[in-house]
């Protein structure tokens, strides 16, 4: 091994690099809390393996309670707060019990191992079966996905992670069967290699954590940038470029293409009679009474205010006469249960198909078919005009 880098220096490394990522983490999580679920944990988890770090520099100079028992547990909650971190960016955060169950039980071991047995066998121990499990959660968490679907920070992840479980087993194997006595600070053998790896792997869990964060903050700031966050269907910007999009396919194939604009009837009436709340849930209620009505390939955004606008990929006459007159119906006939108020609600369409013969020459279809909307509520509201 190289004679500079002793046990001393590699803690020293440890501490001013787990230092940064914990100020990086909580920058990150300055910028994205009311987004991204999961980064608070990572800060406090480095933040913690900074704590540990630090008291293993001081090991012989501060009291064992802190230097060993503090640092081990310490440690040790920084492991499930990268596991609980990974939770709750996939979606399956730990739950409060286990955290308290987990502490108690390091405290316990550590303490014991520390007081009443000393063993310096029995700690590492503890710890490598704190990595082992935890690290394998979150393997396993990660295997739950498609490895198609990876991206760099899934694959450097489990990488480190994989080879943090292996180095350990192999540490606990040595520990078990080796009767050299050594102290933490040993920096010879089958210790040297893994204070190593082990500076290795936190380096690169590290990174991998910082690009699976920031993969996933792309990801929900495309979704909230997609979706209109009242209703959860497509916002006016997204809508308009696939219906240019569904414009360029029916000018090269020529398959028919439905368009519909719906308002719904009154809403001003609902906001002054019942409230801006309760309008909020009629509006999310009858799009979800609507979009059940609908086929899967059928898109649906919010064009402004209480308007909609859906589009209908190879729709037909007939095939447009029959799913607009259902989803009128069908919005007609389920009233809205808002703060204990029925609310009935009824719906204006306007509708029209756009095929190969019209689609060269035609002004632009949003004004066509909110015209023809126009026309539906000029006639009396609830129906469709064609």
């Amino acid at each position: 091994m190289i004679e500079f880098l002793d046990a001393k220096t590699i803690f020293v490394l440890i501490t001013l690099f787990s230092g940064l990522i914990t100020v990086v983490f909580f920058s990150i999580y300055r910028g994205v809390y009311t987004v991204l679920d999961g980064v608070l944990s990572f800060a406090w988890a480095y933040g913690l393996f900074t704590l540990f770090a630090l008291l293993m520099l001081l090991r012989s100079q501060v009291h064992p309670l802190f230097s060993i028992v503090l640092a081990d547990t310490a440690l040790s909650l920084s492991l499930l707060l990268i596991v609980d971190g990974v939770s709750r960016i996939k979606g399956y955060p730990l739950y409060v019990r286990f955290y308290r169950w987990y502490l108690s039980t390091c405290l316990i071991l550590f303490t014991c191992f520390t007081f009443l047995v000393p063993s310096l066998t029995g700690r590492v121990l503890v710890t490598i079966v704190c990595i082992v499990c935890l690290f394998g959660a979150v393997l396993r968490m990660l295997f739950q996905e498609t490895v198609k679907q990876w991206r760099l920070g899934e694959w450097m992840l489990s990488l480190s992670l994989l080879t943090s479980v292996i180095t350990a087993l192999i540490l606990a194997l040595n520990q078990t069967l080796s009767s050299e006595v050594l102290t933490i600070m040993a920096y010879q053998g089958a210790q040297a290699h893994y204070l190593t790896v082990n500076l290795l792997a936190t380096v690169f869990i590290a990174f991998a954590l910082i690009i699976i964060t920031q993969d996933r903050l792309r990801q929900d700031l495309e979704r909230l940038a997609s979706y209109d966050s009242l209703t959860g269907v497509l916002t006016r910007r997204v809508i308009l470029s696939l219906l240019d999009k569904s414009l360029a396919k029916v000018s090269r194939g020529g398959h028919p293409l439905a368009l519909m604009m719906v308002d719904l009837d009154h809403f001003k009436r609902i906001n002054d009679s019942y409230g801006h709340r309760v309008g909020d849930q009629v509006l999310t209620d009858v799009l979800m009474v609507i979009e059940g009505a609908l086929r899967k390939d059928t898109y649906i955004g919010r064009y402004g205010g209480e308007e909609f606008l859906i589009i209908m990929p190879d729709t037909n006459i007939e095939q447009l006469r029959e799913v607009s007159e259902r989803i009128r119906r069908v919005v007609a006939e389920t009233p809205v249960i808002a703060e204990g108020k029925t609310i009935h609600c009824t719906i204006s369409i306007g509708a029209m198909i756009i095929d190969a013969k019209n689609v060269h020459h035609m002004q632009d279809p949003v004004t066509l078919v909110d015209k023809a909307m126009y026309q539906a509520k000029v006639q009396g509201r609830n129906q469709v005009f064609m």
